[in-house]
């Protein structure tokens, strides 16, 4: 089975001291671990400006996690348990793909100034 590469990004309460928050951590990795996931990193972002405020909070404590799965059961499972942890403000997971998007427009157009006076064409429909 192909192995997959994930990325947890969560949000926790600000009113959480260091011990408490590490605490926190280490439950998030011990539910991948029983859960088969393989974590390849946590990056602890720090204290953050949330973009609106969440339950009177204006911040809180970002932490991205990476891991490798080979199912979808441990995103499942994260996921199931962040929704009713308290210290949990918000969660997102995303797939992490290997092949990045191509720009897939016209590279002419980009590249070929736009003169004065240039007409566009609108599907023969004329807009005098």
């Amino acid at each position: 089975m192909e192995v997959r590469r994930y990325e947890s990004i969560v949000v926790f309460n600000p009113r959480l001291n260091d011990a408490q928050l590490k605490d926190e951590i280490k439950k998030v990795e011990s539910i991948l671990a029983s859960n088969n996931a393989k974590v390849t990193g946590v990056d602890q972002w720090g204290k953050k400006e949330l973009a609106y405020s969440f339950q009177k909070q204006k911040f809180g404590f970002c932490v991205a996690f990476n891991y490798e799965a080979a199912n979808h059961e441990a995103p499942n499972a994260l996921q199931s348990i962040l929704r009713i942890t308290d210290s949990v403000h918000k969660f997102q997971t995303h797939l992490i793909r290997e092949k990045s998007r191509k720009f897939r427009g016209n590279p002419k157009r980009l590249t070929q100034p736009r003169g004065e006076g240039e007409d566009f064409d609108f599907g023969g429909e004329s807009f005098e």
